[in-house]
């Protein structure tokens, strides 16, 4: 027995069931009734069969139990799993930012060398930078949420919640989360969501895949890009579904900035 939400409502439903018809058998309104002398009324067979259907109800639950206490140790090392993930994209995320900041100070290094630039360093042009690296910093914490269907009196953050949940992570502390662009009949505005941490993005957005395989099949999550990286990845789904027409026998998908395939199984 597989054990799920579904599988302790159906277990609590038929639960109650039997319960009723042990109350009829004995004749009593409600459980308080049930007691000693209630039972000692009762005839043999009647006795046998309340024995009988508490034994089953003792077994089901029993093996609910066990298959609770698998998922439970399923659960434990998928979440040991997704910590040493998380731990490692931190490492990486650390790595990048020396680099750049290794980089930047080079950069800015030889410009103070020469002592002459093409674009002089103002500080409009600081200001410029600066906001740059801000923006880059706020959308490495971002994620789109795309395939959602809009509501009346809908809650985005509580949305988010749920994909996450269904990706078996703990939602993580959303900062803001809003539908972007222009409402217009037919189409799906995608829902942004601004997290306090890029690591946490970069989990979710490395494990929304697995959506896939749940009843939300067809929401799926991508970065939240700037217009060149926009510009890149329409060019890129263009050569893709261009890929598909010529030859529909193949699975394609986009990673690491370029159009790949596998064989359909």
């Amino acid at each position: 027995m597989d054990f799920s939400v579904h599988s302790l409502h159906t277990f609590e439903f038929e639960l109650s069931v039997e319960l009723q018809t042990v109350l009829k058998i004995a004749n009593v309104p409600s459980t308080t009734g049930l007691n000693q002398n209630s039972l000692m009324k009762l005839y043999k067979n009647d006795l046998t069969e309340i024995v009988l259907r508490l034994v089953k109800v003792y077994e089901k639950n029993l093996k609910i139990c066990k298959s609770a206490a698998v998922k439970i140790d399923q659960l434990k090392s998928d979440q040991i799993e997704n910590q040493k993930k998380l731990m490692e994209l931190q490492d990486k995320q650390i790595d990048s930012v020396q680099q750049t900041v290794k980089t930047e100070l080079k950069t800015w290094a030889d410009v103070a060398k020469q002592g002459v630039t093409s674009k002089p360093i103002t500080k409009h042009t600081v200001k410029e930078a600066v906001r740059s690296v801000n923006d880059e910093e706020k959308r490495s914490r971002c994620l789109l949420i795309h395939g959602v269907e809009e509501k009346d009196n809908e809650i985005p953050c509580v949305i988010a919640q749920n994909v996450y949940r269904k990706l078996n992570f703990n939602p993580p502390k959303i900062v803001d989360s809003y539908r972007v662009g222009r409402k217009t009949p037919g189409k799906l505005r995608p829902i942004k969501v601004e997290l306090k941490h890029p690591t946490d993005a970069m989990v979710l957005l490395k494990n929304a895949g697995k959506l896939r395989s749940t009843d939300m099949s067809s929401v799926y999550l991508s970065p939240d890009r700037n217009k060149q990286e926009q510009a890149a990845h329409s060019k890129l789904v263009a050569e893709m579904r261009t890929m598909i027409k010529e030859d529909p026998s193949k699975f394609y998908f986009i990673r690491n900035n370029k159009v790949n395939f596998i064989d359909k199984k």
